[in-house]
């Protein structure tokens, strides 16, 4: 039995739930769980929490508000696992106060209660190592993570442009930047002698691989920093999605990374 919310619980909620549902959903939704639509309340956030809150009184007990909490934070309603989770933080955030999470199945489990803010927003925002089935390097995560979890993923996006300059500027010892960079550790020259590689550059493949890896680590940072680091936050809307897409390409580049060398030449 699942000990009963707190109004403060029920209507945050609410809150949240009332965000993803139409008052038709709604109507639907809680008809489906035998949870009496209360008349108190017109918007979509009242209609909940004053129906959630009678049925709870009926119940003495949270068993029937979890599940409706289920219902809705559940895979099978998703089509986007970026939008699963987004709603998934958000509704774990207020529940770990109670020692509850929905786990990536969907499913409740207790846990440690959190005890400040915090805490609940870091464990309910962790940071995951996969993104839509994609493994993302855990260099990345440490220049991002931050931002990441106050949702600040302009500068995140920033953030993880910055691993990649990073990761070339200890490999080569190099204080350059952005396509300079690049040019210096990759840059073939007349001779064909990069000062970083990662094959032995002995067959037209690998040297136009060579050269294709170096062009899109440009297009890297034209395509995602140097957009972000001219534009003035205000004028800019970034999107957890554009976050994720920028996770991805950063991590191929990075495990690139990982098997490139120092050729010995300067």
């Amino acid at each position: 039995m699942i000990k009963s919310f707190d109004e403060v619980t029920l209507r945050n909620i609410s809150d949240i739930i009332s965000e993803l549902l139409t008052h038709k959903e709604i109507t639907e939704h809680l008809s489906s769980l035998g949870i009496f639509d209360s008349s108190n309340g017109q918007n979509k956030s009242n209609r909940l929490y004053f129906a959630l809150k009678e049925k709870q009184n009926q119940d003495r007990c949270g068993n029937n508000i979890l599940g409706f909490v289920i219902k809705i934070i559940s895979p099978k309603r998703y089509n986007s696992d970026v939008d699963f989770e987004k709603h998934r933080s958000l509704i774990n955030e207020k529940l770990l106060y109670d020692g509850i999470e929905i786990d990536p199945t969907g499913q409740a489990k207790e846990v440690d209660k959190a005890k400040t803010i915090s805490e609940a927003k870091r464990r309910s925002n962790k940071i995951k190592e996969k993104v839509n089935g994609i493994s993302i390097h855990p260099e990345i995560i440490q220049f991002c993570e931050k931002e990441w979890l106050q949702e600040n993923y302009f500068h995140a996006i920033l953030e993880i442009t910055k691993s990649v300059a990073e990761v070339l500027r200890n490999k080569s010892g190099l204080k350059s930047d952005g396509a300079e960079l690049i040019d210096a550790c990759l840059g073939l020259g007349k001779d064909n002698k990069p000062m970083l590689a990662f094959n032995t550059l002995s067959t037209p493949s690998e040297l136009s691989e060579h050269k294709g890896f170096g062009h899109f680590c440009k297009g890297f940072f034209s395509m995602y920093r140097n957009p972000k680091a001219h534009n003035p936050k205000v004028l800019e809307e970034t999107q957890l999605s554009e976050m994720i897409e920028v996770l991805i390409v950063a991590s191929i580049i990075h495990n690139k990374l990982d098997n490139t060398f120092k050729t010995g030449y300067l």
